[in-house]
């Protein structure tokens, strides 16, 4: 018997009840309908065997009379694929510092405040030199009596009158005030507390009146002259990544997202964080030069040229691994896959396809190894 002759006794079968004399008063409806869902479940019952045995002798008739699943296919062509991980990194300048005095003593004069932009070698802090000063006078009037000795020993010395001893001697007294002194004016200049570098006094703890140590912070002096974007990544990923190396950073705090590279890979391993250091350059623009912003860096650690990828929606799972179906004559084909690295809800495929098979996208999870399929794209 053809499926066709099984459709018709069954729709027959519901005809007859449908058109049939309709019994009168509830008890008679359902009694009736009791007896139709009988007859329902005989019939049913009676397709099942009769596709089963059908199926048995001639396994072709049952598929042609399929319906085909309705599904959209793409192309599994390759491309080049990458890899990329995301660490959180730090804005970084090398040239933000902390101005302090060399030496001791009394605050005179401070010369700056917050907010306040200064130049190179602009007097920041002047420090009370009424002794060093004092000093500095009294050797110069030793240094004159002194070269005014030598100038006499020397003259005699040239008319060989005097002893050598004399002339070495009032030499050495001069020679020795002049680097008196140099040293001494040298320190006075560092009584001048002056700015390395142009830039911005973003704080300034000292005040006027106040005894400075050496080495203690005056002023806390920024520069965007040399800034970047530090980094810890895991020790995992140490020989991933190569100075000049593509980055794409961003900064969330300020909307802002812009493409660098690496420009320095540490050689150390935090033993606390087992982690190294990568820096990274920072574009010269103004409204990243604060120091300390957190940015958001995609590094990449994996890159293939021309690999299979496809979208790693499509990739199902079974006892034997993970699969996807291909077209093949308008059927199902099952296809099981090994899959590589996944990245941007994409997959490289490194095993089961080469490249160019169509697959069936939309509908995969509706269809089966050998199922009639319609590509509706």
């Amino acid at each position: 018997m053809k499926a066709q002759s099984i459709t018709t006794l069954f729709i027959a079968a519901v005809l007859v009840v449908a058109c049939g004399q309709q019994p009168e008063g509830v008890d008679a409806k359902k009694a009736r309908l009791t007896e139709a869902k009988s007859e329902m479940v005989a019939l049913k019952a009676e397709i099942a065997t009769l596709e089963r045995e059908i199926a048995q002798e001639d396994p072709d008739f049952l598929k042609s009379s399929e319906t085909a699943v309705m599904v959209t296919s793409l192309a599994a062509n390759k491309a080049e694929f990458q890899h990329k991980i995301e660490v959180r990194g730090s804005v970084m300048s090398r040239t933000n510092i902390n101005i302090s005095s060399e030496v001791m003593g009394q605050l005179k004069a401070v010369n700056v405040k917050e907010g306040q932009r200064v130049r190179k070698d602009q007097v920041i802090a002047v420090v009370d030199s009424e002794s060093l000063e004092k000093q500095i006078d009294e050797v110069q009037t030793q240094l004159g009596f002194a070269t005014t000795v030598f100038e006499k020993r020397d003259r005699l010395w040239k008319k060989n009158i005097g002893t050598e001893i004399d002339y070495l001697q009032a030499k050495n007294n001069k020679e020795a005030l002049e680097r008196q002194l140099e040293t001494l004016n040298t320190q006075l200049a560092k009584m001048e507390i002056k700015a390395p570098q142009s830039g911005t006094i973003e704080a300034v703890p000292a005040k006027t009146g106040e005894i400075v140590q050496p080495g203690a912070p005056l002023a806390f002096l920024v520069s965007n002259a040399d800034m970047y974007i530090t980094a810890e990544v895991s020790e995992s990923f140490i020989g991933k990544f190569n100075v000049g190396d593509a980055v794409s950073a961003s900064i969330p705090s300020l909307g802002e997202s812009f493409e660098t590279r690496i420009s320095s890979i540490g050689k150390v391993i935090n033993p606390e964080s087992r982690t190294f250091t990568v820096e990274v350059r920072l574009p010269r623009v103004e409204s990243y030069m604060k120091a300390n912003l957190v940015t958001i860096l995609n590094l990449t650690d994996y890159k293939v040229d021309e690999a299979v990828v496809i979208p790693s929606r499509i990739i199902q799972e079974d006892k034997q691994g993970n699969f996807v179906y291909l077209i093949d004559n308008n059927k199902a084909k099952k296809v099981h896959i090994q899959l590589g690295q996944s990245y941007d809800n994409h997959t490289q495929v490194v095993a089961g396809l080469s490249g160019g098979e169509t697959i069936i996208d939309k509908g995969n999870r509706s269809v089966a190894d050998g199922s009639a399929v319609s590509i509706q794209n």
